[in-house]
């Protein structure tokens, strides 16, 4: 992504906007934040460069823009004393369409598609970052339960026989916000930890991704990796599925165990599932750059064998969980 003045100021934009939509003491300045938002990130989205990236940035300000309105009509009724109920539904409906929580999930993947990897790292982390706090401020347990579960099964089941590295993060990205969600019932800090983390993880995945110029993983076959960045790779695609005992394994763990603390054994049951699901498409995508014979090509000669950035990334997927559990046993 080319920066220049104008993309710094909508970066910075972008940013603040965050800010005033999770710091806000009422709905409108919330939904305010929202769409100052939208208008910062959809120029960020646009590159000359890739011919996708208008169309996926019509469908953003498409979605993004109807579920502004779903939420102020939400506000509106709410702010009129109407039934608080279907008001609270109608807002949790516009933010869930937001963050592209199950069953208003279908954009993701095509928006997703369309863009760089470093939109997609955005859209990813940052863009969720806002609407989560708003539901976490008037968090409903009915109205949560049914869209958290949705998001945890079709986000694992998705994401099986894609093609696509990108759809393939997409649905992943649907399955972790199922878990945040399910977090969210029971602790708010157990969710701000997962949110950290899984941002800390993806945002190492996808800078190997962009590096390595890797859109389909039948690229994998063609990857220029060296032996050692393989094993890496692989230490990293293993912990974004939740492996023990890896980096992505211990807010996992966390969440179920106060899952089983709240007698959600259902729901337990549904997110240890669907925690497999993603980890065998995770695996798959490794089997296809350590098992099959790389083939290089002149055009992909890339090398990160010296890579400060991949050898942090190994030691802390492999070593954070012990750090965290030292951490919390101090504390």
């Amino acid at each position: 992504m080319m920066l220049n003045s104008t993309k710094m100021l909508f970066i910075l934009f972008m940013f603040t906007s965050t800010l005033i939509s999770a710091s806000s003491n009422n709905w409108l300045t919330g939904w305010m934040g929202l769409e100052i938002n939208l208008m910062s990130f959809i120029p960020i989205m646009y590159s000359k460069l890739n011919y996708y990236s208008s169309e996926s940035s019509m469908k953003y300000f498409i979605i993004q823009s109807s579920s502004s309105m779903i939420l102020l009509l939400g506000i509106i009724l709410t702010s009129l004393k109407m039934n608080m109920n279907i008001s609270m539904m109608i807002m949790t409906c516009g933010l869930l369409t937001k963050l592209g929580v199950a069953p208003f999930h279908m954009w993701v993947p095509s928006i997703m598609e369309g863009i760089n990897w470093i939109n997609c790292l955005i859209l990813s982390t940052w863009q969720k970052i806002a609407p989560l706090m708003l539901i976490s401020y008037s968090i409903n347990n009915n109205m949560m339960v049914m869209p958290a579960i949705f998001s945890l099964l079709i986000g694992s089941i998705g994401g099986l026989n894609q093609s696509s590295v990108k759809k393939l993060m997409a649905y992943s990205s649907i399955n972790n916000i199922g878990w945040i969600l399910i977090s969210m019932l029971m602790s708010m800090m157990t969710w701000i930890n997962y949110f950290m983390i899984y941002s800390l993880m993806i945002s190492m995945f996808m800078y190997m991704l962009n590096k390595e110029n890797i859109n389909y993983i039948n690229q994998c076959f063609l990857s220029t990796f060296s032996s050692m960045n393989k094993i890496f790779f692989l230490i990293m695609l293993l912990s974004m599925g939740g492996m023990p005992p890896m980096l992505g394994f211990m807010p996992k763990w966390m969440i179920i165990q106060l899952a089983m603390m709240h007698n959600m054994y259902i729901i337990t049951l549904v997110m240890v599932t669907s925690s497999l699901i993603v980890l065998f498409y995770y695996i798959q995508m490794s089997f296809s750059m350590l098992m099959i014979n790389s083939q290089k090509l002149k055009w992909m000669e890339f090398s990160i064998t010296n890579n400060k950035m991949v050898i942090i990334s190994f030691f802390i997927n492999m070593f954070g969980f012990i750090l965290i559990i030292l951490i919390k046993s101090m504390m």
